[in-house]
Parts: C-alpha cells; structure tokens; sequence
C-alpha cells in the first residue's frame, strides 16, 4: 500500500503541483497527504507494528502543528530562517487602510521545526481545482470565495475541527507588537513600504536614516547609488517567497575598474557594458526547460507528442520570461544612468536590445548558449517582450 502513496514532497509544496482536482475530491486527496505523512513516519520506525502504528500516528501535523504555522506567517518577514530569533519577533502583519482583502502572506518557519515547517507547506499549497484560480488553503482562511467552504470542510474532516479552528486563529488574530529584533545575531530585515512591496536594509537601521542615506549619496558628484534585483532562495526568506527583492548599496567608485572601463568604452563608440549577474545563465536555463517541456522539445529532438501544458506551466513560462526581461530592463536603465552622470556630454541614440545584454556573457558550454539563443527568440519570449515595452 505504501507503494501507491506519493512522496510527502510531491504532495506539498508552495508551487502547487500538476494534479487537478474535482470539487468533490478535495477530502481524498488531504486524505492522501494525510497518508503520505504517516507512510513518512512509518519509514523511520523500526519493523515492529506497534511502533510503527504508533510512529506513523504521530507523523501526521495535529491542531498545535497548525496553529504553530500560522502564527509564523506574516505579510512581512522580519529574519532570515533561523532558530536563534525567537517566535513574535519575526514577522509582520501589515493590512493596507481601506483594502477589501486580507493580504498575501508567507510563512517563516525554520525546516528544524518538524511537522510545524510541513504543516507550513501544506496550507500553503495551491489547490488546483477544476474550474477554479489554484489557491492555498491560507487563501481560502483569509479571503474565501465560492470554493472555499468546500475546501477548508474537507480540511476539516481529514485533519480535524480543532486543526481548522487552531489554523484560523491563528491566521486571523492579531499577532503581538513587534518592539525589537532579535539580539542574538545581526538579521537581514524587509520594511514595508507605504505603496506596497517591501525593502531589504542590511544592516539594521532606521528608514529614516536609510533615506537621507539615500539622499545623500544621490547628491554625491563620487558616490554610486547601486540597485540590484536578487533572487529569493527558501534558505534565505521563506520557503513561500517567489517575488525578486531589491538591494541597495552605496560604493565609491574605483578609477576604471573592470565597470568603470566598460562604460567608458561604451561612451566612445564601444559595446555596452556587460550584464555580469551569475544568475542569469539558470534563470534562462529554468526559462528554457519549461519552454522545451511546453513544446515537446528533448534531448533526442522535437516530438510535438510529447508536448505538455496547463495553466501552472503557462503562469511559469510568463513569471519567467518577465522576471528576466524585468532584471534586464532595470540593469540597462542603471547602466544608461551611470553613462548620463559620468559621461553627460555623450549621448547615445538608441537602447541596446534586451536579448544581445542577456547573450552577452561567458557561457560554460556552446550548446548552453545555442539553447538560451534558441528559447530567447522564441515567440513566447518575443511575445513577453513585446507585452512589456507595452
């Protein structure tokens, strides 16, 4: 029996997953999960029954699992996942005055913490119902719609009443205010903005500070104020976290360094400066990989038969495609404006194409860069660059 039950991971998961289900499967396939956790257990006992009956008893998240999680989810995440900040010091709530709708929020659990970090993955995996916008459980909780009562009563009856009112609680009342940070390290911490989206401040300091920093350094004639768009692994935020986060970081330019000299080079007629991210080379590999799979496109050829697509791969392919057109964008736009205050007596007549600044760099491998030429003149991927120069 254990044979037929999926791995625990593939069952949840804060990308949600391929499965669609029918309104009246949502209780089977909890159920389902609700297996694979015990089938987990069962595999770290020892072969006697009873215990195993007992381990696998025990493997599955109960009410304070549940209301654990939820009080570690927040619109804002104050810490990098760490077991050295403790519990009410990590994460905000913050509702914008007016709105109709509860926000998106995230979890912040560290992976040490067991069935609490599992239960985190399961109440925020998208449930992808047949007819219907693929939504968490969380989702249902805070802002419910038509589908909802279906899904948090299947919740219930698989997992318990008292797991569903500890996790409603828990998401819905106010958590404690937050009147400082953990003392027991030196975090990374994300501010919420007054219009929305958040900013990473490294080190801690006030934003008022951050702001006449800020200020300050514009003004400078030497100061560079540098923006660069960073990626979110789990490790680092959230295990629920996918949108890009913002660094700032004021440097003093050094005379002609390998930057400096590029964009000397390209105020005099030369190429523009190249796009050096390391992680654009795996965020075209991602890009390419969906694509193939949508296509049909392996290894051995393109096979039209093996193409496969849904809603989910669809969404994929345009987050994508408009992460990495949005990276490039906002290097270029940096780069022109570091060429505009160091060189503002040359103009240059024209943008550079947004597909050469992502080719422009050392690829390990020909057939590396041959596949990121290939998917990047795509017509999905000229499609999503047409939709963003609007």
């Amino acid at each position: 029996m254990a044979d037929k039950i999926p791995e625990l991971d593939k069952l949840i998961g804060h990308r949600g997953g391929e499965r669609v289900l029918h309104r009246d499967g949502i209780a089977a396939e909890l159920a389902l999960i609700q297996r694979a956790f015990e089938v987990a257990g069962e595999k770290k006992s020892s072969k006697n029954q009873g215990q195993a009956q007992r381990k696998a008893a025990e493997s599955v998240p109960n009410a304070g699992h549940f209301r654990a999680a939820g009080i570690r989810t927040g619109t804002h995440l104050l810490k990098l996942i760490s077991t050295r900040a403790e519990d009410g010091e990590h994460v905000l709530r913050v509702h914008a005055d007016g709105a109709n709708q509860s926000p998106a929020m995230g979890p912040s659990i560290n992976p040490n913490q067991g069935l609490t970090f599992q239960a985190g993955k399961l109440i925020f995996r998208p449930l992808n119902v047949d007819g219907h916008a693929p939504r968490a459980l969380v989702d249902h909780i805070l802002n419910p719609d038509d589908l909802s009562p279906a899904v948090t009563a299947a919740f219930a009856k698989v997992f318990g009443h008292d797991s569903l009112d500890a996790l409603r609680e828990s998401l819905t009342s106010p958590l404690p205010e937050i009147t400082t940070l953990p003392a027991a390290e030196f975090p990374i911490i994300y501010l919420p903005r007054p219009g929305g989206g958040d900013l990473q401040v490294t080190p801690i300091a006030p934003a008022e500070a951050y702001i006449r920093f800020r200020d300050d350094v514009t003004k400078s004639v030497r100061g560079r104020w540098h923006r660069q768009v960073v990626t979110t692994k789990q490790q680092n935020i959230s295990s629920a976290v996918g949108q890009k986060r913002t660094r700032f970081l004021a440097t003093m330019p050094r005379v002609f360094d390998r930057y400096s000299a590029e964009l000397h080079r390209c105020a005099h007629g030369g190429r523009f400066p190249r796009w050096r991210d390391e992680r654009v080379a795996e965020a075209v590999a991602g890009y390419a990989g969906l694509l193939d799979r949508s296509s049909g496109r392996t290894s051995d050829g393109h096979d039209p038969s093996k193409a496969y697509s849904n809603a989910d791969i669809r969404r994929g392919l345009d987050e994508r495609a408009d992460q990495l057109i949005e990276a490039a964008i906002a290097f270029v736009e940096e780069a022109l404006g570091d060429l505009e205050r160091e060189y503002p007596e040359k103009q240059r007549s024209e943008k550079p194409s947004l597909v050469s600044i992502i080719l422009n760099r050392r690829w390990p491998k020909q057939d590396e860069f041959d596949r990121a030429r290939r998917v990047l003149s795509s017509d999905h991927f000229k499609g999503r660059l047409k939709a963003a120069r609007g």
